[in-house]
């Protein structure tokens, strides 16, 4: 470790620079990035009297695989846990404990009176008890806050069937379901039907119109707490016994979560044991032992009050200002963003170009979604993993309207097959699954012949079956995401939706924010603008340091019967699309220069298409003949042709955007700083260089800015967050 003036914090590198994360996997013909990524440098702090000892060790591994528990009961019928050795709640009632040690002992409801947002952390959700009395109180509180976020650790899920059985104190009355017995019992439902699959990660699942926000990560509590970013509240600690469960008292991991306190930040919990107390006082908690709950003649209440300096960098804060944006770009992109910010309340102003929405790469009639899959689980994989669950739970939302309507379908969740390009990474993908164990729901590795019996066709080679998998009509993804986002009733007539044919040529800033100005001279002002324009927000804003280019492309629309019997969705070396929303299709091009943005449905009787897309057309049936082992005969009966961005390092730029200019003039200052150092132009947000990765990153990563505009918590660890930060390709440029 460098050493360092006394009391002073230093960011010390403690990886190269430069080293890239090699992967077994390459870019295939369809955007499938799984090949080398940047390596981003894990940083430490050189002043252990400056920063927690936690920061030290935030070097632990986040695990892939979970160890999810069935439900077990002792002897009296409570729900108990025989690895742990101990119960999941107090014998003298899980809700009595909820209400009384964590909500009480946190000063709830009183504390979250009138707040646009509160932020409460847990450490364990076990039967989700501790979630479901907050939500209650929530819901029974005129004064609640506008925005309840509750972020909870668990490294041992039980299964949602689980999640039904309330923790009752006797076989009878666990047997009774009627709502005298179970207060809870219709919010138990609501969680039950929503649960995630069982995968490592954050998982956010929204309620009563996105009030209250559950993120439920899954894995070690310390690897997670170390790259959680948000500011919390309030925290309910509440794993098992001390003695049965030391992990979860770890003074590391409590040194992790006051990382995370905001200012008189408040915890609770039901243990007074010795360590426990001096872990939390060393964190910088004042303690105080209060009545306990039931037959416990104490509990544990702590308040946040460091006497010094614990961290160098201060947790985001609420956002306090205007809740209105402007959204500039009408894809995946911006209609994502627009949604995750009108899903807070805010007024959103939408500019688009075009005449309609999904006029660029996001007007492609149908894609594929599934996740991306490396031998080494690279971060655009675990992006991309994250991004996919995502993306389900919003289709599956916006769907319910439109169902049975036909010629409106969002989706089909069809299954999506991902081929390997040939045995020896069929080898590696097969270990790397085996290795993560996930639920076979997530992915399962099928054999060329297994693969034949889902898909319809035979593949060449065998590879990863995704049975969520999904072919989604995009245009009309975008038009749901549109139509959600539209102005609430409570908003004046005249406050503008999305807007079209609005071509942005000037961003500027003002005194309360931004203003924007399109080519026919009309401006518009909000105190946030998001520019998710694609490669137009390199131009609008002069940056020099954020290399990205596009690339043209071009998918094939196949004639009927073609590809009839294909019943899921295959990629690989390139990709096909069964016709269950319209064509069936097989594409795509990768052009070094843009291909025009136009269709051509092959109508007009000529006889011969332009020499691009001939030639296109050509390359995709090469890729059908590649892809299965004995493809059916196939003849264009159209093309859609756009262009992609992306970025240097293939990964996406969604953040709040870095200020060049300060950042130059005082180069010197910010050449060993963390990203999280650099200033940013305040109310300036993108997302941008998605790739082919539209339909699994826009809506996460829309979620994602809105959760920075509003200093919520953020809905991927840090090291994504770090990964998709627009101020990367400055710091390594400073460096």
């Amino acid at each position: 470790m460098t050493p360092c003036a006394r009391g002073s914090t230093r960011a010390v590198q403690t990886t190269p620079r430069h080293r890239k994360a090699q992967s077994f996997a390459r870019q295939s013909s369809h955007g499938n990035i799984a090949y080398g990524v940047a390596h981003y440098p894990q940083w430490r702090f050189a002043s252990e009297r400056a920063a927690p000892a936690v920061l030290l060790r935030c070097g632990k591994a986040m695990s892939l695989s979970l160890e999810p528990r069935t439900l077990e009961f002792d002897q009296d019928g409570n729900p108990y846990s025989y690895g742990y050795g101990d119960r999941y709640a107090s014998r003298d009632g899980a809700l009595g404990q909820a209400q009384h040690v964590f909500l009480g002992g946190n000063d709830l409801p009183r504390r979250w009176a009138a707040r646009r947002q509160f932020v409460i952390v847990e450490t364990g959700f076990g039967l989700g008890t501790n979630f479901l009395a907050t939500w209650q109180a929530w819901r029974n509180d005129p004064q609640r806050p506008q925005r309840l976020h509750f972020v909870s650790m668990e490294k041992h899920p039980l299964r949602a069937q689980d999640l039904r059985t309330p923790a009752r104190s006797t076989p009878a009355r666990a047997a009774d379901p009627s709502p005298s017995c179970d207060p809870l019992g219709d919010l138990r439902s609501q969680l039950a039907a929503r649960w995630p699959l069982l995968v490592a990660g954050l998982h956010r699942i929204e309620f009563d119109d996105a009030r209250v926000v559950l993120t439920l990560a899954l894995g070690d509590a310390l690897a997670i707490a170390c790259r959680l970013q948000l500011g919390a509240d309030a925290f309910y600690l509440d794993g098992f016994a001390p003695d049965r469960n030391p992990e979860m008292w770890d003074p590391h991991l409590l040194r992790a979560l006051a990382r995370l306190a905001r200012t008189d930040a408040t915890a609770a919990t039901y243990t007074c044991a010795r360590a426990v107390r001096e872990a939390l006082a060393a964190s910088g908690f004042e303690i105080e032992l209060p009545k306990g709950f039931g037959s416990k003649r104490e509990m544990l209440r702590a308040r946040f009050a460091p006497r010094w300096k614990m961290r160098p960098l201060e947790p985001p804060a609420a956002y306090a200002g205007e809740q209105h944006a402007i959204v500039v770009g009408a894809g995946l992109a911006g209609c994502a963003s627009a949604y995750a910010l009108r899903r807070r309340g805010w007024r959103v102003t939408l500019l688009e170009r075009a005449g309609a929405s999904a006029r660029g790469a996001s007007g492609l009639p149908a894609g594929l979604l599934h996740p991306l899959l490396s031998a080494d689980d690279n971060l655009a994989s675990r992006l991309s993993r994250a991004g996919y669950l995502f993306s389900q739970g919003l289709l599956e939302h916006l769907d319910q309207p439109l169902r049975g309507i036909a010629g409106k379908e969002l989706w089909a969740q069809c299954g999506v097959f991902q081929q390997a390009d040939n045995p020896e990474l069929a080898q590696l993908l097969r270990a790397r699954l085996q290795q993560a164990a996930w639920p076979e729901e997530y992915a399962v590795f099928l054999d060329a012949k297994e693969a034949a019996a889902r898909i319809g066709l035979a593949p060449r080679h065998g590879g990863i079956w995704f049975a969520r998998g999904a072919v989604v009509a995009v245009p009309r993804w975008c038009s749901a995401m549109i139509e959600a986002a539209r102005p609430a009733s409570n908003v004046s007539a005249a406050t503008p939706g999305a807007i079209f044919d609005s071509d942005v040529c000037r961003v500027g800033r003002i005194e309360l924010g931004w203003r924007v100005q399109d080519r026919k001279g009309r401006r518009y002002e909000a105190p946030v603008l998001v520019l998710a324009n694609a490669i137009d927000l390199a131009r609008l804003l002069d940056l020099r340091h954020a290399p990205m280019q596009e690339l043209g492309g071009r998918i094939s629309l196949l004639k009927p019967p073609a590809l009839a019997e294909l019943r899921a969705g295959i990629s690989g070396e390139g990709y096909l699309i069964p016709p269950l929303l319209g064509s069936a299709a097989v594409g795509a091009t990768y052009d070094p220069y843009p291909a025009s943005e136009s269709r051509h449905d092959g109508s007009d009787g000529t006889e011969a298409l332009a020499d691009d897309v001939v030639r296109a057309h050509r390359a995709n049936l090469q890729r059908l003949a590649q892809l299965l082992a004995q493809a059916p005969a196939a003849a264009p009966d159209g093309d859609f042709s756009g262009r992609r961005c992306i970025s240097q390092d293939r990964l996406p730029l969604a953040g709040a955007v870095v200020d060049e200019t300060r950042c130059l003039l005082d180069a010197a200052r910010y050449r060993g700083a963390h990203l999280a150092d650099l200033p940013r132009l305040p109310g300036l947000y993108c997302l941008s260089a998605l790739g082919s990765r539209g339909l699994s990153l826009a809506p996460l990563l829309g979620e994602l800015l809105a959760s920075q505009i509003n200093g919520e918590p953020a809905p991927i660890e840090m090291p994504l967050c770090a990964a998709v930060d627009p101020g990367r390709f400055l710091l390594r440029y400073l460096r």
